[in-house]
């Protein structure tokens, strides 16, 4: 009976050791798994966020390289109104046509259709702008190019509302707001 007994309590105590080394084993194994889902979970946190901030810089750079543009533009066509159009607006325009160029071709990899589309229509006045300044610059007809000259700053003016309507959408594709203003 005491072998027995001895045997029970051997049997217990090394199946004790071996079921112990099981549970300390799915511990660590629940553990790694733990561990490996947070380090995806923060692998996926980060490349979204990374995402937005490139998505950020994108429209920062669209914005801006439209209004430069736009300014330049309308720059120019005050000084070509004045009858002095300078050789620094002409690089300004020049300049800033290629910055919108290079931005607008960047922002065609990432962007929005939607956001695309709104500051497609910016870029189309903007690009309309510049042909017809650039026909103008030939005319010798004083009045006809005063004429048109207004046409082209009064073209340029509506490019303000439109870049604040891209913006809006901007806005919202990176959760900077949730609903467009009331004037949208």
């Amino acid at each position: 009976m005491s072998l027995v007994v001895a045997v029970v309590g051997v049997i217990g105590t090394l199946t004790s050791a071996i079921f112990t080394q099981l549970l300390s084993q799915r511990a660590k194994v629940r553990e790694l798994e733990h561990t490996e889902r947070q380090q995806r979970a923060e692998r996926a946190a980060a490349e979204a966020q990374s995402k937005t901030d490139q998505l950020r810089r994108c429209y920062v750079q669209l914005n801006a390289n439209d209004r430069n543009y736009r300014d330049a533009l309308l720059a120019y066509a005050y000084a070509l109104k004045a009858g002095s159009p300078g050789e620094a607006e002409a690089v300004d325009v020049a300049t800033a046509r290629r910055a919108q160029r290079d931005a607008r071709a960047e922002a065609q990899m990432m962007v929005s259709e939607e956001v695309l589309e709104a500051e497609g229509r910016v870029a189309s006045d903007l690009t309309r702008a510049y042909r017809r300044l650039k026909q103008i610059e030939s005319e010798s007809d004083r009045g006809l190019r005063e004429a048109q000259l207004e046409e082209i700053i009064n073209l340029l003016d509506h490019v303000i509302p439109m870049l604040s309507r891209a913006r809006v959408l901007m806005r919202m594709d990176l959760g900077v707001i949730d609903t467009p203003p009331a004037w949208y």
